[in-house]
C-alpha cells in the first residue's frame, strides 16, 4: 500500500513537474514570439557564435535570463527581450563595444530603454557595469550560455556533428563566407608572387645580370 501511494505521488510530482515546467517556458516563448519571426533574429539560425549557431546562443541566454530574473528582482520580459537580441551584428564591434551595437539595434526595432539598457552591459567586466538588475540578469545568463555553447561544442566533436555544423555555418553566414573568401584571395596572390618572383629572379641569372 505504501510502495502503491509513493509510486502515485512521484508519478503526480512528475506529471506537475513537467506541467509546470512546459508552463513556464510556454509563458517566455509569448513573451518573445514576436522577435523570434523577425527576420534579424531569424538569420542568426545562419550565423556562428562561439562555433554555434548564434540562434543558439541567444535562446540558452532567454532560457537562463528567463529563470535567474526572480532571483535579482528583475523584470522577466525585460530580461528575455533583451536575451534575444543582445548579441545582433556583434562581429561589427569588439569584446567591448558590441552591446553597443545591439543595443541600438533593440532601439531600432522599438524596444524600450530598458531592455537597450541591459544589453548594453552585458559583457561586464569586459564591457561597462551593468546599471539595472536587468543588466547584472543579463551578464550572468550571458556567460552561463557561453559555457552551454562550449560544453555543447566539445560533446559534439566526438560524434563529428560540431565540426560539420562549424563547416555548414562557414558556408552560411556572409562574414565568415566573405572573410574566407579574402583569405583565398590573399593565399592566389602570395602564391602567384611567390612564382613569378622565383621565375623572374631565374631570368634574370639566366641573362647574365647576376653578380
Amino acid at each position: 500500500m505504501k510502495l502503491s501511494l509513493h509510486c502515485n505521488m512521484q508519478r503526480w510530482y512528475n506529471i506537475t513537474g513537467i506541467y509546470q515546467t512546459r508552463k513556464r517556458t510556454a509563458m517566455y516563448w509569448e513573451t518573445i514570439a514576436d522577435l523570434l519571426h523577425h527576420p534579424r533574429v531569424v538569420e542568426t539560425r545562419y550565423h556562428m557564435h562561439h562555433s554555434v549557431p548564434k540562434h543558439d546562443h541567444l535562446m540558452r541566454s532567454v532560457h537562463y535570463s528567463y529563470y535567474l530574473a526572480p532571483f535579482f528582482g528583475a523584470d522577466q520580459v525585460t530580461c528575455v527581450r533583451a536575451a534575444l537580441l543582445h548579441d545582433l551584428d556583434s562581429r561589427y564591434g569588439t569584446l567591448t563595444t558590441h552591446g553597443a551595437i545591439a543595443a541600438r539595434i533593440a532601439a531600432e526595432l522599438g524596444e524600450p530603454e530598458a531592455v537597450s539598457a541591459a544589453i548594453v552591459s552585458h559583457m561586464y567586466p569586459f564591457g561597462p557595469r551593468p546599471t539595472t538588475r536587468e543588466g547584472w540578469v543579463l551578464a550572468v545568463a550571458d556567460k552561463l550560455a557561453s559555457l552551454a555553447d562550449l560544453s555543447a561544442f566539445i560533446g559534439g566533436l566526438f560524434s563529428g556533428r560540431s565540426l560539420h555544423i562549424r563547416r555548414q555555418l562557414c558556408r552560411s553566414d556572409p562574414f565568415y563566407a566573405s572573410r574566407r573568401a579574402r583569405r583565398r584571395h590573399r593565399r592566389l596572390i602570395s602564391s602567384l608572387w611567390r612564382r613569378l618572383g622565383r621565375n623572374g629572379l631565374s631570368w634574370w641569372k639566366l641573362d647574365g645580370q647576376a653578380p
